[in-house]
């Protein structure tokens, strides 16, 4: 009786040995899966850090080919990157889009003010200007599919020295769906607001340390 509960013993064990090596197998594959799944990521340092705990008043310029089809295309890029540096940017505060945008339509000869004049009609620190040279939903050579495509030069200049050069320039350019035209069916609005956010990040990311997947 004893030889038999001893041999339903090993019996057990004898089954159970080989699921464990597998289990230690699966861990052994799964554990550099684990640690290597993710995507790497380096550091990238803000290009102009200079923005943190300041007032910031965005300014932006829409030719009137933009402003005739897009009416509100000023305060709707203004109010996405309003958004992208406040989601980002430690302790910024942006002056409100529809004031600024209320002043430029107002205000006959804004276009030749000196940025820092304009920053401290609203008591801004600094002021970005982002300079729109391409706003559309349509393929350039194909206008009958949907595509966004935003394009401007972005100048930030420094209230407290005015008549001055921009303190920091970059020329930016976003397309978006990024691999190809949008979907059959997809809006105009849909895409022309998703592109704007896209821009918005684009334009918001010099100015905070960030991580960026490694290529």
């Amino acid at each position: 009786m004893v030889m038999l509960k001893r041999m339903a013993k090993w019996l057990v064990l004898g089954s159970l040995l080989p699921l464990a090596g597998m289990n230690a197998g699966c861990q052994a594959i799964a554990f550099p899966f684990l640690m290597w799944g993710q995507e790497p990521q380096r550091d990238v340092p803000a290009e102009y850090p200079y923005l943190a705990n300041k007032r910031v008043a965005i300014v932006v310029r829409a030719g009137w080919e933009m402003r005739f089809e897009y009416e509100n295309v000023e305060w709707e890029v203004a109010d996405h990157v309003q958004l992208a540096l406040e989601n980002h940017v430690p302790e910024v505060s942006v002056v409100d889009p529809q004031k600024v945008v209320s002043f430029q339509r107002e205000t006959r000869d804004w276009e030749e003010m000196d940025p820092a004049e304009i920053g401290k009609r609203f008591r801004a620190d600094r002021v970005m200007e982002i300079d729109l040279t391409q706003y559309t939903t349509r393929e350039p050579e194909s206008p009958q599919l949907r595509r966004g495509y935003i394009a401007g030069v972005i100048n930030v200049y420094n209230v407290d020295y005015p008549d001055s050069a921009p303190a920091y320039s970059q020329a930016m350019r976003t397309v978006y769906p990024p691999d190809g035209p949008g979907a059959w069916g997809t809006s105009d609005r849909g895409i022309r607001y998703a592109t704007m956010e896209a821009f918005a990040e684009e334009v918001a990311a010099p100015f905070y340390d960030r991580k960026v997947k490694v290529d």
